[in-house]
């Protein structure tokens, strides 16, 4: 299902927040073993501090999009560039 994921630190403070076509697809590429070749440093080190993933299914693509882009505006998480 499409919605958006959140990535949270030890004391719940959002991490980074994202959007998905495919919710199980998506989280799960966070934990190839390729993760530094394919998506950096930066990444990688907002992997190591995050504890929990988090997400809300939405009911299509287009309801995900807005609503990752109001809660990043509202959130302003730090690995969100």
């Amino acid at each position: 299902t499409p919605g958006v994921y959140y990535f949270l630190g030890p004391r719940k403070e959002v991490f980074y927040i994202g959007k998905a076509t495919s919710l199980r697809d998506r989280v799960r590429s966070y934990f190839a073993a390729d993760l530094v070749a394919t998506r950096g440093p930066l990444l990688v080190e907002m992997l190591s501090l995050a504890t929990t993933v988090e997400w809300k299914g939405t009911d299509s693509v287009l309801e995900a999009l807005i609503l990752e882009a109001n809660l990043i505006r509202s959130h302003q998480p730090t690995y969100n560039t």
